[in-house]
């Protein structure tokens, strides 16, 4: 299982997820373009959701025993 799993920000956005030994996952960048400013955030929203969905799943998954 997977130790010390958290959420990593950056500018205050998900930036990634890590472990004790390092990324598990990347965000992507969102650019913020001039007159999108509802579609920006909308996706930073997504992105926090999905930072929080993944980190969850991480946490609770079972590993199967060979």
């Amino acid at each position: 299982m997977h130790e010390k799993l958290q959420i990593i920000y950056k500018q205050n956005k998900p930036y990634g997820i890590r472990d004790k030994t390092g990324f598990l996952f990347f965000f992507s960048n969102v650019s913020k373009y001039d007159n999108q400013e509802e579609r920006y955030r909308e996706e930073i929203q997504d992105q926090f959701a999905l930072a929080d969905y993944l980190l969850t799943a991480l946490q609770n998954r079972k590993i199967p025993h060979n």
